[in-house]
């Protein structure tokens, strides 16, 4: 008898064998209908169609398992068990907190008063604000002085001059593409007005919590509008500039800005320049009182109107930065 014929006599011993043995009331093992479902005389209702799962006995840890954990069984948190059904205020291990995010927005408000009564009627007043937004895409920048001054019921200035600046940083680059506007009132001056728009690049050479040096070059146009003054046009210009700031110390920095704007097509030679700078001194750093004491430069190498070229204020000025 080969192979082939003993694997078929074992196969038909099977067949012969089984009804017998289920005849005899051999049952088969605990637990079966859960695996292979209901048998066949079983009734048919709900409870038959879907019954209980089957759930295995969980072993008892050993008493050194129970030694080893400080708690018992019961008292240990499992996920889901918090008194408001929530996820991370039943975990066993701490969440972390997130940490504070810096705020976008700083910036601050500034003024100064003079005056003088008796032989000499005098008022001067000087105020302004800047605000600023940084974030990882970009960098908003915007100020305004406003300057007012009599002398015996002469007007000696009526000023105000506004700067916004909007940069976009290249990714892992010192470069950044910038869009500026700049507005300006002078009562005294040829204008009335000035308005001028640029587009270009700046480049940061230093940025940090100590000092800030940055470079900016680019193209825009300027229009004069006002009583006496010139044509009502438009009229292309550059712009160079820079931003520097220095940390003396905790209490004390050094602030400067400038911009020259040289003037091109059929005003080429023209030129005008915007210059500040001042000295920071920190008086109180809970409520953010500074004290500044700095100067402003105006210069128009053809003002019109008769007026002097050269503009030059010095200012002392209480302030609130935030």
């Amino acid at each position: 008898m080969g192979r082939m014929g003993f694997l078929v006599l074992v196969l038909v011993l099977v067949i012969v064998m089984m009804p017998q043995a289920l005849s005899q009331g051999i049952s088969p093992p605990p637990g079966w209908s859960e695996y292979v479902g209901p048998a066949e005389n079983q009734p048919f209702t709900p409870s038959t169609v879907f019954p209980k799962p089957l759930v295995r006995p969980q072993a008892k840890p050993k008493p050194a398992e129970l030694e080893h954990n400080s708690a018992p069984e019961d008292d240990i948190p499992h996920i889901g068990a918090g008194a408001d059904g929530g996820l991370f205020q039943s975990l066993p291990i701490p969440v972390p907190s997130l940490p504070k995010l810096p705020k976008p927005w700083t910036g601050g408000a500034e003024f100064g008063l003079t005056g003088a009564t008796g032989n000499t009627e005098l008022l001067t007043f000087r105020g302004g604000w800047n605000l600023n937004r940084k974030t990882e895409w970009s960098t908003f920048y915007s100020d305004l002085l406003y300057t007012y001054s009599t002398q015996n019921s002469s007007l000696n200035a009526n000023q105000a001059l506004f700067n916004a600046r909007g940069e976009l940083p290249f990714p892992n680059r010192p470069y950044a593409g910038f869009s500026a506007t700049q507005l300006e009132y002078d009562e005294l001056r040829a204008y009335r007005f000035r308005v001028g728009t640029y587009l270009g690049t700046s480049y940061t050479l230093f940025d940090d919590s100590d000092k800030t040096t940055k470079f900016r070059a680019g193209a825009g146009a300027t229009r004069e509008i006002g009583v006496g003054g010139p044509r009502d046009r438009w009229v292309p210009e550059l712009v160079f500039g820079y931003d520097f700031r220095y940390l003396i110390n905790d209490r004390t920095a050094f602030l400067s800005v400038s911009d020259i704007y040289p003037r091109l097509g059929d005003q080429f030679g023209q030129y005008r320049i915007r210059a500040r700078a001042a000295f920071e001194f920190v008086i109180d750093p809970e409520s953010g009182t500074v004290l500044r004491l700095g100067l402003q430069d105006r210069y128009d190498s053809s003002p019109g109107n008769s007026t002097v070229r050269n503009d030059l204020t010095y200012f002392t000025t209480l302030g609130i930065k935030f």
